[in-house]
């Protein structure tokens, strides 16, 4: 089931009718499309699903087009999936990620300002050649997260608020996957991306996980304070802004 304009602008739920009965484990929606993973079974290796807005290729399928009904993803069915199936998936604004048992990431699309659009799934090789078992993902505007068993972070894309969470005086963009030294050892069970930000869930369940986030900055009362001063204005703004401006009297000149 899903609502929303893609459906039905009332945003009534209704629900999407496939051709066969298929049982979803993970679905994700992006800025105009949506990605769904199918639960494992006895009849095969579990397929992925995309419908939406086909811009930057972020359908998988080869090509810029809309699909208005769910189409199998071919790019990521195939002997290589056999042990290695996909479980999950992360829609971004333009761009999917597939998430495999072994941890390997598929990605399709674009979330880049420079550079072409990957039109078919591709392996996102600087993890998966170097050892990384990726155990969560998160993709937003403009970035792209991956975490490890081994805690490891890396991100990639552009960030001009700081969300690619490199560091003060860093870069705020990168082509390539790039560590996140500031989460190096945490052991990441989700990530979420925002428009400008990027929220993490740090395991804190011994002595090592501790350690790891001992060394991971705070938010402080007076980090958060401007942001605070200005929802406050906005607040007494937006509270005077629905009555009417009033009418300049007219004074009397004098005779």
């Amino acid at each position: 089931m899903m609502t929303g304009r893609g459906v039905h602008s009332s945003g009534k739920i209704k629900s999407v009718t496939l051709d066969e009965k298929i049982c979803l484990v993970d679905v994700s929606c992006g800025k105009n499309h949506i990605v769904a993973v199918e639960a494992p079974s006895s009849a095969g290796t579990p397929r992925v699903f995309t419908w939406g807005s086909g811009d930057y290729g972020c359908l998988g399928h080869g090509i810029q087009a809309d699909e208005y009904t769910p189409r199998l993803v071919g790019g990521l069915r195939g002997p290589i999936f056999a042990n290695n199936h996909p479980v999950s998936a992360v829609a971004g604004s333009n761009c999917t990620l597939v998430k495999t048992k072994n941890g390997h990431i598929y990605y399709v699309g674009k979330h880049k300002s420079a550079g072409e659009a990957t039109m078919r799934p591709a392996l996102v090789d600087a993890l998966a050649n170097n050892g990384h078992v990726v155990t969560s993902v998160g993709a937003g505007s403009q970035t792209v997260f991956c975490s490890t068993k081994s805690g490891v972070t890396v991100s990639w894309g552009n960030g001009s608020h700081g969300e690619l969470g490199y560091g003060e005086g860093e870069n705020k963009s990168s082509s390539k996957p790039k560590f996140v030294m500031g989460l190096d050892s945490c052991l990441v069970s989700d990530v979420a991306c925002g428009m400008g930000h990027t929220l993490f869930i740090v395991r804190d369940e011994d002595e090592e996980d501790a350690k790891a986030l001992k060394k991971v900055n705070k938010v402080e009362e007076e980090d958060v304070m401007e942001f605070v001063e200005q929802i406050k204005k906005k607040k007494a703004g937006d509270a005077g802004g629905d009555e009417p401006p009033k009418k300049k009297q007219k004074g009397k000149g004098k005779k």
